[in-house]
């Protein structure tokens, strides 16, 4: 199962953030940045595994600045899991497999 991936404007992102009762990422991309498509496509293709079963929501910086700063987004790709709402672990750059499957069992930690 491919985690699911939804494009998020402020709205929706608040929508997410309050709504979701279950852990999510935010992923802040640039649509012209290619560590993001390697980070998007190595999300994707994780094994099965708690970081499978994460709803994902991809903000892109131009089109939402605002959204990045509020979260102290300073370059992409930005990863951030949300638990209850709160932003509780923030990474950056084309994380690796390992790294994502860590960022996974975070998740299921809380």
């Amino acid at each position: 199962m491919q985690p699911q991936r939804r494009h998020l404007d402020n709205e929706a992102f608040e929508r997410q953030r309050e709504d979701r009762t279950t852990p999510w990422l935010a992923v802040f991309v640039h649509d012209w940045c290619q560590p993001c498509e390697t980070l998007l496509s190595r999300l994707a293709s994780t094994p099965a595994g708690p970081i499978r079963d994460l709803a994902v929501g991809v903000v892109d910086v131009d089109r939402e600045p605002a959204l990045a700063e509020r979260y102290g987004v300073k370059g992409t790709p930005t990863l951030i899991l949300f638990i209850e709402g709160e932003p509780r672990l923030t990474r950056v750059g084309a994380l690796s497999e390992a790294q994502l499957l860590q960022i996974g069992e975070e998740s299921t930690r809380n």
